[in-house]
């Protein structure tokens, strides 16, 4: 993965900085709508298409382009929203390494975006790639890192006092909880995520936290009450999202699959073949190390229900892949 994601990092090796236009030679306003047009449209691809396949574009546009642009003279008036920018970036770049299943590339990016966010004092950015480090270690099933990255991001958020940033950062903690198989402290991080939740209001917020809102919300419950074993409530929860939930197609790939994970488990196989199925179909164009190992934990779920037509029918879908 690694030796790929250099090699196609190279078809953007030629980029150069956009030139100057403030006197002097100074990095300045347009310079930095294009950083910002930049990460939205490699979001985009990320989202689409899975970091598999956006990784390397992400990283060499950061790392050859974005970066260097620090490193010259910037103007004044822009210094700190340029390297917000670049932060946001950053954070995307450890994101898409994560989804590409290369996880010590994805810690780097996440501590190059907080020290970026903190150099530009954006305590909101900051306390976002906190969060970001403590959903890395939940997915990879490390509870003591998760809880202790979370409780870190809750004490930056409520200093910040936002209330949709306390409510995600809340989450991340319930997830490290509920690794640790801490059931009481998990129902009580939620019930308080669901306050912070219905007093947020975010009309025009930064790109980077777009994703956080009622649907979302679902979600993170869902993992949260399945890792508990609280298998009515996981249901409910991922049965909301599934219906509400419009992500782009990676999203769409990882809502259905664990919504289908949820079903599984609560020995409903009819329902969790339908919701699997869907997941596989959202698939067709994205390249992603948590999908496939979404789509093989499905197919090790699929298997304890051979009898079952629509679980047999998913196997044979998953098989020929």
């Amino acid at each position: 993965m690694r030796r790929r994601i250099v090699l196609q990092s190279l078809a953007l090796m030629g980029a150069l900085i956009p030139d100057s236009d403030t006197a002097g030679g100074r990095v300045g306003t347009p310079q930095l709508e294009i950083v910002q047009s930049m990460t939205a449209t490699l979001r985009s691809l990320d989202s689409h298409h899975g970091g598999t396949h956006a990784t390397h574009s992400i990283v060499a546009y950061l790392q050859q382009v974005a970066m260097p642009m620090l490193a010259g003279p910037i103007a004044p008036t822009i210094r700190n929203q340029l390297v917000s920018s670049v932060a946001e970036l950053a954070l995307l770049a450890g994101w898409s390494a994560f989804d590409a299943g290369v996880q010590g590339s994805a810690r780097v990016y996440f501590a190059q975006a907080l020290e970026l966010a903190e150099e530009a004092d954006d305590a909101s950015l900051a306390c976002e790639t906190i969060i970001a480090t403590s959903n890395q270690a939940a997915i990879v099933g490390d509870g003591d890192e998760a809880a202790n990255a979370g409780q870190a991001a809750l004490d930056a958020a409520e200093t910040i006092g936002d209330p949709a940033l306390v409510g995600e950062a809340r989450m991340a903690l319930a997830h490290g909880h509920a690794l640790l198989g801490d059931s009481p402290e998990v129902a009580r991080l939620i019930t308080r995520s669901q306050r912070d939740m219905d007093r947020a209001d975010r009309p025009g917020g930064p790109e980077w936290i777009s994703h956080v809102g009622g649907a979302w919300l679902d979600g993170r419950i869902a993992q949260c009450l399945h890792l508990v074993d609280d298998r009515a409530a996981a249901v409910e929860a991922a049965e909301r999202t599934a219906t509400t939930a419009r992500p782009l197609p990676r999203g769409q790939v990882l809502n259905f699959g664990h919504t289908a994970l949820v079903h599984f488990a609560a020995d409903e196989p009819e329902l969790g073949s339908s919701y699997a199925q869907q997941a596989l179909d959202a698939a067709a164009t994205v390249q992603s190390a948590r999908v496939e190992d979404y789509l093989r934990r499905l197919e090790v779920a699929a298997a304890r229900y051979d009898s079952v037509p629509e679980a047999a029918e998913l196997q044979t879908a998953l098989a020929s892949r």
